[in-house]
């Protein structure tokens, strides 16, 4: 339902966006990147690429009707990243 109502869809978008926002710093820290440093884009395409995942896990999880748990398919779309 959320793939086919564009007002859940844009929602959700901006919760990503929400979330992306509270993770960057978190992720930067981990990194050891500054605030002085807003030229280092890492952190930002982790939390993005993280909240994707979650994203796929979550429909694939869907899809299969919860026959294989949503933290397997979060570690295979996380794993897919860096294969």
């Amino acid at each position: 339902m959320l793939q086919e109502t564009p007002s859940l869809r844009a929602g959700h978008h901006e919760k990503q966006l929400l979330w992306q926002g509270l993770l960057v710093p978190e992720v930067a820290r981990r990194l050891g990147v500054g605030p002085d440093r807003p030229e280092d884009t890492r952190p930002s395409a982790l939390a993005a690429a993280a909240l994707a995942c979650l994203d796929v896990a979550a429909m694939g999880w869907v899809a299969c009707e919860g026959t294989v748990p949503l933290a397997v398919l979060l570690h295979r779309a996380m794993r897919a990243l860096s294969e």
